[in-house]
């Protein structure tokens, strides 16, 4: 049973799919398996990776009968895993050649992290930029502090990182089941994560994010009604998860407060949502 699952969720991937195999062909860690779905591609994404399963018997493709979805198609590939650890992987990002095993390495000695993360690289047409800050090591100041901190510092490119698959597996199904929306669902897989301060950076190997656009053209909500539900189905799921854990009661409140804050920062900020609303902004 390979130790690493690498979920590749693909829909009309040809641009750069071969870059971001070729990346994970070449990881010093070898023990994984790719996992790709193809959510009914009309470009010749199909037919690369098809090439590619031919030559490595590690890669295993599947082909959606019908187009799902984004967020179906990135649950089915992890369902899909056998792997201690999951990690998904867009057809448009890449890594470092060590990315695997620095991560791998950092989830096989601490158990106290359920998600390893790398420094992110922010790739545009014009530049590359670091992006996040680092977890903080424990210190002396509070659990709670320490949740809302790495709240605040948390990025989407965390997706990204290596999961133990069972915290995913959770974590995606309550998403699944409870939002209905696109735009936001990466914070929401990494809340429980994040929140109770089970994170862990290996920074000494990079994730590179490249920034297209296509997510805020495609899924972004644009009416003040629909940003409306899209917060209050955010806030919900991340308030339900913090009551469920272990906190202290006055953590719970706390974070309680704290999350109306976090919510108009993920999603839609609410002076923004309230201009639309009152007709004074033009989208």
């Amino acid at each position: 049973m390979p130790l690493i699952s690498i979920g590749m969720p693909l829909y009309n991937a040809e641009k750069h799919i071969r870059q971001a195999l070729d990346c994970l062909l070449r990881q010093t860690r070898t023990d994984f398996e790719i996992i790709i779905s193809d959510n009914q591609s009309t470009d010749n994404t199909l037919e690369i990776v098809q090439e590619y399963a031919a030559g490595d018997e590690r890669i295993k493709i599947f082909r959606q009968p019908e187009n799902i979805g984004p967020i179906p198609n990135f649950q089915f590939v992890l369902k899909q895993a056998s792997g201690q650890y999951f990690m998904w992987r867009s057809y448009d990002d890449w890594s470092d050649d060590d990315y695997l095993e620095k991560l791998a390495s950092l989830l096989d000695s601490n158990n106290a992290i359920d998600l390893a993360v790398a420094k992110v690289v922010l790739v545009s047409s014009e530049r590359e930029k670091i992006v996040g800050a680092e977890i903080s090591k424990a210190g002396k100041s509070g659990r709670i502090i320490r949740s809302i901190r790495h709240l605040k510092i948390s990025h989407p490119g965390w997706m990204y990182g290596l999961f133990r698959r069972e915290v995913a597996l959770q974590a995606t199904s309550n998403v699944v089941r409870n939002f209905p929306h696109v735009w936001g669902w990466d914070h929401l897989i990494l809340f429980p994560s994040v929140s109770q301060n089970r994170v862990g950076g290996a920074y000494d190997t990079r994730f590179f994010q490249r920034e297209t656009g296509i997510s805020n053209d495609r899924y972004r909500p644009r009416r003040a009604k629909d940003q409306i539900k899209l917060a209050y189905d955010f806030y919900g799921i991340c308030y339900n998860s913090y009551m469920n854990s272990e906190a202290t009661a006055l953590d719970k409140i706390t974070m309680a407060l704290y999350l109306l804050r976090y919510t108009s920062s993920k999603t839609e900020k609410f002076t923004r949502i309230l201009r639309i609303a009152l007709g004074l902004r033009e989208l």
